[in-house]
């Protein structure tokens, strides 16, 4: 593809002002048009043959030859760097880079207008930063080179198709998403462990130390050894924990940029990375989304980027939430003992459905239920009656959540444990519920 540049638009816009310039000639003298009008035509043959020439030479120029250099991954919302190269000698002056990048970033600085660098290659490097997780996708490079005298400029889409993840960004863990939680990484119970000998599963004998209770010590193989040798406790390992995560319609709500159930999977996703610092081994199973989704848990922290790569470009369906199917769904897949997370947002109406589906999960499995709820939500509960509308959505709302807590009281009467949390605050309430259960021998 070509296009005229403003030089040449701009010799054929004067060669048309001569011919207006010819039309009111006659008003001044007789002989004035006859020599503007050779005038007028060597001017169009001088420029014809010029732009002709010009587009000639364009077009028998090698084509620029150029990479794409990209990260291995992005995170969504967070800046990253994508760079071109191109061959010095292949680069004429003057040239435009428009890549053809996946469109959701209006500030990567498009297109940029290239010299050709003194070494081998000109290295171009400009920002991206994606808008949500999934696949970035990337055609191909396009640069606009101009030719020769400047009059055309010639369009070269140079194949460079690729396809980038984009991870979720768990920036938030250090910043705004456990503000509620105590200050260091360690108090917010990411790495909290009890101390040497007092957990639930048998680790070893040792010799008897001060402060070590009657229950630690070994009365038979004190005996034989003729000291004190006390019994050394560790947390359980290898426990099983099922993510449930809910990915039916109600979870595609906006919250900013994000929806309810990114939120949902940064939840997951903190959980599981938390249970494999903990020696347990999480799976995640996907329900009511665009396809389903089956994790097996996982053994080590090495299995942490294969979930990973499971994840990141799933995003809420149009299905609404099938709990039952679900239970019965996750039956199919696991028999063993686990602490399942629900991560949902719940709505009084589930009573029944949900209610079904934990008597099927009741009998190999503790139940947690994560329900998230809308900052709008917390925010009208707060808000003082300027007038009638607003006086009915608050009344409205405090129905909603009247009925809510029914809902709860009936969940836990039912032996289901149930937290909620706005989307930046319900991933460490989770957290550190899952750590307390945990040190308390519950799971």
């Amino acid at each position: 593809m070509m296009i005229p540049t403003r030089r040449l638009q701009t010799a054929v816009a004067l060669w048309s002002g001569l011919a207006l310039l010819m039309a009111f000639s006659p008003l001044f003298s007789s002989q004035l048009p006859r020599l503007l009008w050779w005038l007028w035509l060597g001017a169009g043959a001088l420029l014809g043959t010029l732009a002709l020439l010009d587009l000639i030479l364009a077009r028998r120029r090698p084509a620029p030859q150029a990479e794409r250099q990209l990260p291995a991954a992005f995170a969504a919302g967070l800046p990253g760097t994508v760079r071109v190269r191109v061959r010095s000698v292949t680069l004429p002056a003057g040239s435009l880079l428009a890549d053809q990048h996946p469109g959701d970033d209006a500030h990567t600085g498009l297109p940029l207008s290239l010299a050709p660098a003194t070494e081998e290659d000109t290295l171009v490097d400009y920002p991206y930063r994606p808008a949500r997780r999934g696949v970035a996708h990337f055609g191909a490079i396009r640069l606009w080179c101009p030719s020769p005298l400047g009059l055309w400029q010639l369009r070269h889409d140079l194949p460079a198709a690729s396809a980038i993840p984009v991870y979720p960004d768990f920036s938030w863990l250090q910043g705004e998403g456990l503000a509620d939680t105590p200050q260091t990484q360690r108090q917010q119970g990411r790495h909290l462990r009890r101390s040497a000998g007092d957990g639930q599963e048998f680790h070893q004998l040792r010799d008897y130390r001060p402060g070590d209770t009657l229950r630690q010590v070994d009365w038979r193989a004190t005996a034989r050894r003729g000291s004190l040798i006390s019994r050394e406790y560790r947390d359980e390992q290898n426990r099983h924990l099922i993510l449930l995560l809910d990915g039916g319609q109600r979870l595609a709500t906006a919250v900013g940029p994000r929806t309810v159930f990114d939120h949902a999977l940064d939840a997951s996703l903190l959980l599981a990375s938390s249970a494999l610092d903990q020696g347990d081994r999480p799976g995640l199973m996907l329900f009511s989304g665009q396809q389903p989704l089956w994790v097996p848990p996982l053994r080590n922290r090495s299995g942490l980027h294969l979930l990973l790569n499971q994840v990141y470009p799933l995003h809420p369906g149009e299905l609404t939430s099938d709990y039952s199917s679900a239970a019965g769904d996750l039956l199919l897949r696991w028999r063993r003992q686990a602490l399942v997370v629900l991560i949902t947002r719940l709505q009084p109406d589930d009573s029944d459905d949900l209610l079904h589906a934990i008597r099927l999960l009741r009998g190999r499995s503790r139940i947690l239920i994560g329900d998230m709820q809308l900052p709008d939500q917390q925010a009208l509960a707060r808000a003082d009656v300027s007038d009638v509308d607003q006086a009915l959505r608050i009344a409205a709302d405090a129905h909603f959540q009247q009925e809510r807590q029914a809902l709860y009281a009936r969940l836990r009467h039912a032996g289901v444990m149930v937290t909620d949390g706005t989307p930046q605050t319900l991933p460490g309430r989770l957290n550190r519920l899952y750590l307390s259960l945990r040190r308390a021998g519950r799971l």
